[in-house]
């Protein structure tokens, strides 16, 4: 039986970078499909700013993009645009700016000028910042990735400085999943000692 989970990520971020490379390949080989989902580290640190208006500030105009990607073509179109943004930033160290957006979102199918429309349509800033709050308030969102199972039960994680391949993928998913399920769960953590990558 299909299980939906939510993946809740900033385009910006690295760790959640990685985290959807291990998402994915665990839909590859098991019976989840992925709801993507945003949300904005700018408005995490800092509440009282309104990053959003601003195409100069980190993923705005990613985040605004993706909006439209999603009105276009569904969950579908996030994810395919994600993975071209982040492929782009992350895998080939690109800075994430409005002419990354642009070539990420021609990658994807979805055409550049969705950059120029999304900066343009205030509903998209309206849309993010909607999604944003839904996860704070719902799920206790405060960073990215978190992953959300069908149950409502969602958790900060796993942050990962390279994302598992193969049948250590599907491992690590089993024991995620268990962990999120426990009510008495709350954290594992360690000092970071490398980037992700």
């Amino acid at each position: 039986m299909t299980e939906r989970v939510r993946f809740h990520f900033d385009p910006g971020c690295p760790w959640a970078w990685q985290g959807s490379k291990w998402i994915r390949e665990v839909a590859d080989q098991t019976e989840i499909e992925i709801d993507w989902r945003l949300f904005s580290l700018a408005l995490i640190n800092d509440p009282d700013a309104d990053p959003l208006s601003d195409e100069h500030a980190k993923s705005t105009v990613a985040l605004r993009s993706l909006v439209l990607a999603r009105r276009a073509a569904g969950n579908e179109g996030v994810g395919r645009a994600y993975q071209a943004m982040g492929s782009l930033t992350f895998e080939r160290d690109v800075r994430l700016s409005l002419e990354a957006v642009q070539a990420a979102l021609e990658v994807a199918g979805l055409g550049h000028s969705m950059v120029d429309e999304a900066m343009e349509d205030a509903s998209t800033m309206e849309d993010v910042h909607a999604e944003h709050l839904s996860a704070v308030e719902q799920v206790g969102c405060f960073g990215v990735p978190t992953i959300v199972l069908e149950s409502g039960k969602g958790i900060f994680g796993p942050v990962m400085a390279h994302a598992p391949e193969g049948r250590e993928a599907v491992e690590l998913w089993g024991r995620v999943r268990w962990l999120i399920e426990r009510d008495e769960f709350f954290e594992l953590k360690r000092e970071r000692d490398r980037k992700p990558g």
